[in-house]
């Protein structure tokens, strides 16, 4: 019967393998999150552009001016913010496909290597076979 000796590693890698494409996953989620929620804030962006040009077609104080572009100021800033994040989530989804990859040359390195030692175990078993055939009919011939 026919034992891998390296199982446990072959499992344990295949393992990493997992967690590897469990973290792509989630790198992916937070990238698509982070996109979202810049587009929000482009649309919030946008919505109060045009709340304060309608403004600025009525009389207004001086206050409401002030309010309102301290405001578009800040959401300005969050969306510049937004922005770096994206990059960061980006480049830790890029590390862990990076990761996965790797994981999986690993996987794939000991799958073919169980596979070899499995075809040359069938060849040993073959061998095995054919000589104790051979022993049979020497041993029926002598008879």
């Amino acid at each position: 019967m026919f034992k891998f000796r390296l199982a446990n590693v072959l499992r344990l890698r295949k393992h990493h393998e997992k967690l590897s494409l469990e973290q792509v996953g989630k790198c992916l989620q937070q990238l698509q999150e982070a996109v979202q929620k810049k587009e929000e804030l482009e649309a919030k962006i946008a919505k109060l552009e045009s709340d304060f040009s309608a403004v600025l077609e009525g009389a207004i104080s001086s206050e409401i001016v002030k309010l309102y572009n301290n405001y578009l100021v800040h959401q300005q800033e969050a969306l510049e913010l937004q922005e770096q994040l994206i990059l960061e989530k980006k480049k830790n989804l890029e590390e862990a496909r990076e990761k996965f990859i790797q994981a999986m040359k690993e996987r794939k390195i000991m799958d073919k290597l169980k596979e070899k030692q499995y075809i040359r175990y069938q060849q040993e078993q073959g061998k095995k076979e054919q000589n104790f055939q051979d022993e049979l009919a020497v041993t029926s011939k002598r008879r």
